[in-house]
């Protein structure tokens, strides 16, 4: 068969051989070889296709190209890690590379022309089922392909730049290399790709910086119609819009959070390229511009535009009627004010609109008629979430009879839920809390059979809900109704027609005995029904049914009973018990609870060998616990929170030594055993254990907590002195609180370089010594420290795309201030203060305390201190709160302290003070009711308030070292004024002497003052006819 195109050839070419015949011959012969040429031609095809199945049966046998097999396996080899086993299928020995999963070759020519590698699953953090590893270059084998997706696969990128060879495939027409991890410059090689149809290089999880400072490459890419660079840095491109305007087939352009500006984007557009773009996404860019004028106004072939959160402000334009084929619309969360324009009738393909977090203004009726009447069938999605919108008339929504989604949470709407929500058939979300509606809940709800999400937490719903506002609801998922007056009446024996994911009932009532329709929600994934009226015992088949739940609040009830003794095997990440009446003891936990609140209970220990290898956040407080703190927190590894206040807990703390690590750390006969615990470290940041009956020293263990913030081991029985290692070991101190307790020797100079130390508190102790030096090194409480400090009751934990805040729970501390004993909670981050009192102290105040400008509460009282008060103590600008009292303090009262404008509380008393009372601004308002209570107990003070009456002038010179910067000041003003008067003499008898013993000067002097005499008079004389003339010469 393959030797008949050569013999064909070869008679074609024997009848071209012969001379020039004869004219019919010639006709003859050209007929023939017409007929001829033509079956020829047409074989050669047949065999070319013939020849190309051949070749792609060949590739589909088990036989594809070796040099594009190669290149596969040569990618492959630079991946290190595939967790979602995506290229378990390549393999030397599996010859179709064809059939490898993601591979896909042309049925015409067995060449590989499509290589889809997206991550199936990505998730929020760096790795998780990515691919890891290095883009190989060897992927320029496969010159013919088409299609490459490497997109989600996170880790893939390593944080280096996108490979520019990639630029080289110049067959590619998609390329899509969205989040994967790469960081540094856009590679404009990309530019080289001119067949390319979709180009996807967004960095959408945000992982590292991309960015770009010319996007000119982009002009020559003319066949693009999908581009998405989202989240790509191009603040530095000067013409990003000129240039994105060159592509003329482009469809969907995607610039999202790319730190755009309007600086070089034109406010209206004559003539433009973008004539088929249907999709424009500009959101979350700085564009802070006025709404209109804008060029995007003028695509009139848009159908979807994004401009949330860009800055935008000003009235809705009435340009937007130009884009009379919008379908979706998104101006969320900017500065718009007003309510929507008339040329908004236009758009009747409107599906989608969004306007949240504007300042729309308006009533709901009007809102709602103001969306064209065209579309009011066609629109699906109504999101208007804190938009100043108020109103009753809720049942008009009922026009829009196609909503799947509506959303207006956050908004003053009042009145109830209309009857009407029953005829939005089609609604699968609905949202409307946050607001202020009342009465009770329709049963019509219960309609609502596409309805997968229902909001109604925030108002002031009350009534009872009953199995008929559920009828039909078999499709809800998630359910929210906190916090609400609601009261569920549902028979023991009903059998929901749903299986919920979330559910929030929190503040409802739902007791007193626990639901039992929730026992068959085995799906749900975060339940809450805290305060929710529920009395008894936790039901057995709590732990079984939600044991798939990742969080769990069944916290401000009225629960007894013990916890079972593990729930090891449930996976909760939060759970919250707190105030309830829960007795027994804390059991072991599961691997995956981060964070754990069983406060203001009646549990009384821990189970032997506690374990929560995950733990995070443990808020214990306020138990009946006894013993002592088990030597398992040595393990927890990830542990930042640990409170423990207000128990029963005894003897000493664990030190987490080599004895405690020893018993879990394994051994390992091949490694080289622990020898030291100096590597070893804790990552508590926050340490509440006041008000237990702790002993011995201060805790050792505390030397491995370098990230420690927040300190409070007040109200135990700790003794002995404060080690010197205290600085090093916690560098980050912010909150140190050691009162009463039983601590003693000299306080270490060493706490004075604890920079971060706003709230520093030793009283009642047994100190002894002088104040350190140095205080000045304690700048967070200079007032010029701006680092943020957390609050030590809350705390942030990250859980999938979002943050929960735990915490804010009732825990406190006690701070005597103000003459009174005050409890901190969520305001402890702003409160800066020192407290020594109860000690016995010795020695004088130093000078250098003056420098804390950020105190705002200083207690010093109860000591043996003496010496004077420091005269500078007025630059303590922001303290409220002043106590010296009892102590041998002697000398004056500075008058600076009249300087201290937002001092509350002033206490001097019992000292050896004397002089005149210093008068002015807040002192004078201080205790108006008994005045000289603040200065009690000092027989040398005189003058108001107190009744010993001051001799001499009113103002008595100040004593002590005030004495010497007075004497000082005056001296100073003498000197001033002394000097000024003999300069004043000597200048006016050197004057007066040069007159009357120079001629020359005399002569000069007096001719001048003849001729300023003379100009004097006739400019007199001359004005003064000139107005005479005008006056009376006519």
């Amino acid at each position: 068969m393959s030797d008949r195109p050569i013999v064909t050839l070869a008679y074609i070419h024997h009848v071209f051989s012969f001379g020039i015949p004869s004219m019919r011959a010639r006709t003859s012969l050209l007929t023939q070889h017409n007929a001829m040429a033509a079956a020829s031609f047409l074989y050669l095809i047949i065999l070319a296709t013939a020849s190309s199945v051949n070749c792609a049966n060949q590739a589909s046998n088990g036989s594809c190209f070796p040099a594009e097999k190669a290149a596969l396996l040569s990618f492959k080899a630079g991946i290190t890690g595939d967790p979602a086993n995506l290229l378990t299928s390549w393999r030397q020995g599996h010859h179709d590379c064809c059939q490898w999963s993601g591979v896909t070759c042309s049925s015409r020519t067995g060449h590989v022309v499509k290589l889809d590698l997206r991550n199936p699953s990505p998730t929020y953090g760096y790795g998780g089922h990515s691919l890891r590893g290095q883009v190989s270059l060897s992927l320029l084998a496969l010159r013919r392909l088409r299609y490459l997706d490497l997109s989600m696969n996170t880790a893939l990128g390593d944080t280096m730049d996108m490979p520019g060879f990639l630029g080289s495939l110049k067959s590619l027409k998609y390329l899509k290399l969205s989040s994967m991890g790469f960081n540094g410059i856009i590679p404009p090689q990309l530019g080289n790709l001119s067949k390319l149809v979709q180009l996807d290089i967004a960095n959408d999880y945000g992982y590292n910086y991309q960015y770009s400072k010319d996007i000119s490459w982009l002009a020559r890419l003319q066949s693009l119609e999908h581009l998405n660079m989202a989240c790509v840095n191009l603040s530095r491109v000067d013409d990003w819009f000129h240039t994105v305007n060159a592509l003329p087939n482009l469809v969907v352009l995607i610039l999202r959070f790319c730190s755009l500006n309007m600086s070089n984007a034109p406010s209206s557009l004559l003539h433009h390229n973008l004539t088929v773009l249907e999709e424009l996404d500009l959101s979350e860019n700085p564009l802070n511009s006025l709404a209109a004028p804008n060029w995007f106004w003028d695509v009139i072939s848009l159908k979807s535009l994004n401009l949330a959160a860009c800055e935008l402000s000003g009235t809705f334009p009435d340009e937007l009627g130009n884009l009379t084929l919008l379908e979706t619309f998104d101006i969320s969360f900017n500065n718009m004010e007003g309510m929507m324009p008339g040329t908004l009738q236009n758009m009747c393909n409107l599906i989608s609109l969004d306007l949240s977090a504007n300042n729309i203004s308006a009533d709901i009726r009007e809102v709602i008629d103001m969306i064209p009447s065209c579309s009011w069938k066609n629109l699906q999605e109504l999101k208007l979430v804190r938009a100043n919108i108020s109103g009753t008339a809720l049942q008009f929504v009922s026009n829009l009879s196609s909503l799947s989604m509506l959303e207006i949470s956050g908004n003053q709407l009042s009145g109830s839920v209309p009857m009407e929500i029953g005829m939005l058939t089609n609604l699968s979300y609905i949202n409307l809390s946050n607001n202020n509606l009342s009465g009770s809940l329709p049963t019509e709800i219960g309609m609502l059979t596409k309805l997968t999400d229902l909001r109604l937490g925030q108002n002031n719903l009350s009534g009872a809900i009953s199995e008929d506002h559920f009828a039909g609801l078999v499709n809800l998922k998630n359910i929210v109704m906190c916090p609400n007056n609601l009261e569920f009446v549902i028979d023991s024996h009903w059998v929901p027609p749903f299986n919920l994911e979330v559910a929030g009932f929190s503040s409802c009532h739902l007791g007193p005995k626990f639901p039992k329709w929730l026992r068959r929600q085995k799906g749900i994934s975060i339940l809450d029904i805290s305060d929710t009226c529920l009395v008894g015992t936790i039901p057995n088949w709590f732990s079984t049914t939600f044991s798939q739940a990742s969080s769990l609040d069944i916290s401000l009830n009225q629960l007894t009973g013990e916890l079972p003794p593990s729930l090891e095997f449930i996976s909760v990440t939060v759970l919250s018990m707190q105030s309830n009446l829960l007795t027994g003891l804390i059991p072991k936990l599961s691997r995956t609870v981060k964070v754990l609140d069983i406060s203001r209970n009646y549990l009384n220990g821990f189970v032997q060998n506690f374990r929560a290898p995950q733990l995070e956040v443990a808020v214990l407080f306020s138990n009946s616990i006894t013993g002592t703190i088990p030597t398992s927190i040595c393990r927890l590894q990830k542990l930042r929170v640990l409170d423990l206040a207000n128990n029963l807990l005894s003897k000493e703390l664990p030190d987490c030594g080599t004895r405690e690590l020893e018993q879990w750390i394994p051994s390992n006969n091949n490694s080289p055993r622990v020898n030291s615990t100096s590597s070893f470290s804790l990552k508590i940041t926050t340490l509440l254990l006041s008000n237990n009956s702790l002993s011995s020293g201060f805790p050792l263990f505390l030397r491995h907590c370098a990230s420690l913030m927040f300190l409070d081991l007040a109200q135990n029985k700790f003794t002995g002195e404060l080690p010197r290692w205290i600085t090093e070991a916690m560098p980050s101190l912010v909150m140190l609180r050691l009162r009463s307790n039983k601590f003693s020797g000299h306080i270490p100079i060493e706490l004075t370089s604890l920079q971060a130390v706003r709230i520093l508190d030793l009283s009642n102790n047994k100190f002894s010594g002088a104040i350190p030096q140095y205080l000045e090194n304690l700048k967070g409480l200079t007032g010029n420290a701006t680092d943020s400090v957390g609050n030590p009751f809350e705390e942030a934990y990250g859980k999938g795309i979002g943050f929960i805040i735990v915490g804010s729970y009732s825990d406190s501390f006690s701070v005597v201030i103000k003459g009174q004993v005050l409890e901190y909670r969520k305001n402890t981050l702003y409160l800066m203060s020192i407290d020594l009192s109860c000690n016995s102290l010795t020695g004088e105040i130093p000078e250098e305390l003056s420098s804390l400008a950020g105190l705002i509460n200083l207690n010093l009282s109860s000591n043996l201190l003496s010496g004077n008060i420091p005269h500078k103590i007025g630059n303590l600008r922001s303290l409220e709160s002043l106590d010296l009292s009892k102590n041998t303090l002697g000398g004056g009262i500075p008058q600076s302290l009249t300087n201290l404008t937002y001092l509350s509380y002033l206490n001097l008393s019992y000292n050896n003070l004397s002089g005149r009372i210093p008068s002015g601004h807040q002192l004078d308002i201080l205790k108006a009711d008994d005045p000289a209570s603040m200065y009690i107990g000092n027989p040398g003070l005189c003058g108001d308030p107190v009744p010993r009456h001051c001799s001499g002038s009113p103002i008595d010179p100040p004593t002590g070292e005030d004495s010497a910067r007075w004497s000082g000041d005056v001296l100073f003003q003498m000197d001033f004024l002394l000097g000024s008067i003999v300069g004043f003499v000597v200048g006016t008898w050197m004057v007066f002497c040069g007159l009357l013993f120079m001629k020359r000067w005399r002569y000069a002097y007096f001719g001048q003052l003849d001729q300023l005499y003379d100009r004097l008079y006739v400019i007199s004389v001359v004005t003064w006819r000139k107005w005479f003339m005008n006056t009376y010469g006519n």
